[in-house]
């Protein structure tokens, strides 16, 4: 059963890229929302179900307001309000830290990342990004790097970076929709792969990491911290550097890309800072265990070949270029 929710979610989530239709796309995120509410329930989180089904009614009911009062012109604003929300960004973000610190790997998988994409699409497609929107998402993505600075969850660093990226895309698709795109689906894989990396070695605190692991496993989490922090040779950082290279020449945003590559720099602070022994001051909770033993299995494989595939894209960017 949790193999065909996570093949329709996706289907829904494909189509939904190519849905011109405002009440089509709305329409694809209320059937994805209770497709994730009926996930939870078969999966024994049927409080943490019911929470994100009322706060997906409440963004429907901001959305359908948007059906029927589309010439108000304060419609771009309430629209927006009910995307970040679902989204879960600054400062509606005290729901999704909530269920990021009660719900299991598999239902994280899939809120950071199939059920981010079709609110994303519906800014990208029905929101008037104007300058003032602009500036606030670029104040919105300060807040996350503070609160990273103050976790010790691993899970938790994983919902703040994600409410600082989804800002920064929306950012980026002001220049250039294209290179934006690409950003998003390698911050995504990304993600993606980082998660199943923590889920197999049952890795939720950071004080985790200071426990015996073996080479491998060791090699594999140092390897998806890099890549997630956006460094060297990946091909997130070239994306990015070309996205700010753009912003900086747009005189009206220097200061403004000064901002973004100040935050940058921070959170990968706090990225990197996972990876260090010597940081690492909260107590494991009593029965944790963590599987530094477990053999080499199908989610380890997938994540060294996918790490090798980005890297694999970051020379070819490089030639093309």
């Amino acid at each position: 059963m949790n193999i065909i929710i996570y093949i329709i979610l996706l289907i829904i989530t494909l189509i939904s890229f190519f849905t011109p239709n405002l009440f089509l796309m709305w329409l694809f995120l209320e059937i994805s929302s209770l497709l994730f509410c009926i996930y939870m329930n078969i999966n024994s989180l049927k409080i943490y179900s019911i929470m994100y089904f009322l706060i997906s009614c409440l963004t429907s009911i901001l959305i359908i307001y948007c059906f029927l009062n589309l010439f108000n012109s304060n419609i771009n604003y309430i629209l927006l309000f009910s995307l970040w929300m679902k989204l879960g960004l600054f400062p509606l973000n005290s729901w999704m830290n909530f269920l990021m610190k009660n719900i299991n790997f598999n239902s994280l998988i899939l809120m950071l990342t199939i059920l981010k994409c079709i609110p994303i699409f519906m800014f990208l497609n029905f929101i008037n990004l104007n300058y003032n929107i602009l500036i606030f998402l670029i104040l919105m993505i300060l807040p996350p790097v503070m609160f990273s600075f103050n976790t010790s969850s691993l899970t938790l660093l994983m919902n703040y970076s994600s409410m600082y990226n989804i800002p920064l895309m929306l950012i980026f698709s002001y220049l250039n929709m294209n290179l934006m795109l690409t950003y998003m689906i390698i911050y995504m894989l990304s993600t993606l792969m980082i998660l199943l990396m923590l889920k197999e070695l049952n890795l939720f605190y950071k004080n985790s990491l200071t426990m015996k692991l073996n080479f491998k496993n060791k090699m594999s989490y140092n390897l998806m911290m890099f890549m997630y922090s956006q460094l060297p040779p990946f091909t997130s950082f070239m994306i990015k550097w070309n996205l700010i290279e753009s912003m900086m020449l747009n005189n009206y945003l220097s200061m403004l890309t000064m901002l973004i590559i100040i935050s940058s720099l921070m959170m990968t602070f706090n990225y990197l800072n996972f990876n260090s022994n010597y940081f690492f001051l909260t107590n494991l909770k009593i029965g944790h265990k963590i599987n530094y033993n477990k053999k080499t299995n199908t989610n380890i494989m997938l994540i060294m070949y996918l790490s090798l595939l980005m890297f694999t894209m970051f020379i070819i960017y490089i030639f093309m270029n």
